[in-house]
């Protein structure tokens, strides 16, 4: 029988950050193979300290992870400071990925997994992926997560601060920039994953009828730009810069199922010209394509949050439903998510916490999210992406 254990610390001495959250952890699964550590970007100049301090408490070097923008566990949330979570692993096949110089080197990761797994990923293993979202191209990588993952759940997320300072992520005694690390769990049952959004639809999903790269041009033949201020209503329809903060693209990933939370992309707009009446939206867009317009909510991201737990069998009050609770979970969660869109601290830890009782639960905010969506692996913002195995 497998065992986890999850552990915290907010300490700023990067020694003691590490060994207390790694100890914590290493005793509550009775031991340690292996471990995932988040950690948050105070210890950014220390990370090698930390890192060898967990290694220490937990009695090996298998330990993936990245800096993160914050990290969650058990009733713990803590964003842009000294947070360290922490989620040791004994008795479970855990199988460390390392990718370095990522960019252009994406079709590698279907080799550099066939190489660990010994062929194509199992339908009961779980993915986990942190890559430096710099260093990041989306197709080639889900491509190449297509290739090999087959019915394997696929779930992580970029590490945090792409734009002040360059994203760190490690794996064994690989650790840098540009790379990508991974953690392969196998033995357990088949994960159960769900993904969170945190927008709310403002129009129905409407035909792209003329296009030009990014670039929306007509929306049901009207001007993609008259769609869009109509969409944004009252003051933000006549201040664009501060519109595309929250009024956002919603690509559909079954281009002519029912617009619903967890079937759809979301994309920011990147920019406008008022010129031709058109947006732009942060990835080529076809002509023919459906897409939809969304606002960012946190009363909706909240609903949103509780309908997925209730989806993966998640009691609201300390366990599973009626059955027991979890093995581990593993949660990664966009930056732009937290307290400063909810307005409330350690929300979704809360949330995660009542719901799945004593589960070991350890995640990440990151600068996006992997997740399923309609069935395939799918670069995500703005969303959770909870990820459970059960004993």
């Amino acid at each position: 029988m497998w065992t986890a254990g999850a552990g915290t610390s907010s300490s700023f001495d990067a020694l003691r950050a590490g060994a207390e959250a790694a100890r914590a952890a290493g005793e509550a699964a009775g031991g340690a193979d292996a471990a995932l550590l988040f950690a948050g970007p105070a210890h950014r100049n220390e990370l090698r300290a930390l890192l060898d301090a967990a290694r220490g408490e937990l009695g090996t070097r298998r330990v993936v992870g990245a800096l993160a923008h914050g990290v969650l566990g058990p009733g713990f949330e803590e964003e842009d400071g000294a947070g360290v979570s922490v989620l040791a692993l004994r008795g479970l096949e855990a199988l460390p990925l390392w990718l370095p110089d990522l960019a252009g080197r994406e079709a590698q990761l279907a080799d550099e997994l066939r190489a660990r797994l010994g062929g194509e990923a199992r339908p009961g293993d779980l993915v986990v992926l942190i890559p430096d979202p710099r260093a990041l191209r989306p197709e080639p990588l889900l491509e190449a997560i297509d290739a090999v993952a087959g019915d394997a759940a696929v779930v992580g997320a970029g590490a945090g601060d792409p734009i002040s300072e360059a994203p760190v992520v490690w794996s064994e005694a690989g650790i840098g920039s540009g790379a990508l690390a991974g953690l392969v769990l196998r033995g357990a049952r088949a994960a159960r994953v769900g993904v969170t959004q945190a927008c709310r639809p403002v129009t129905e999903a409407l035909r792209v009828t003329a296009a030009q790269g990014p670039w929306v041009l007509e929306l049901d033949g009207r001007p993609a730009l008259d769609v869009y201020r109509q969409a944004a209503g009252g003051a933000l329809a006549d201040d664009l810069p501060r519109a595309a903060a929250s009024v956002l693209a919603a690509l559909p990933a079954e281009p002519e199922a029912p617009l619903a939370p967890g079937s759809y992309r979301v994309r920011n707009v990147a920019g406008f010209a008022e010129e031709r009446g058109a947006f732009a939206v942060a990835e080529p867009v076809a002509r023919g394509a459906r897409l939809a317009l969304v606002q960012r909510e946190p009363e909706t991201a909240r609903a949103d949050l509780l309908a997925m737990l209730e989806g993966l069998g998640a009691g609201t009050s300390g366990g599973m439903g009626s059955g027991s609770a979890p093995g581990l979970a593993l949660y990664f969660d966009c930056c732009a998510r937290g307290a400063g869109f909810f307005g409330v601290p350690g929300l979704e830890s809360a949330y995660l916490t009542r719901a799945l009782g004593p589960t070991p639960l350890a995640g990440m905010f990151g600068s996006c999210e992997l997740g399923p969506i309609a069935g395939r692996t799918e670069l995500l913002t703005y969303t959770g992406v909870l990820a459970l195995l059960d004993r």
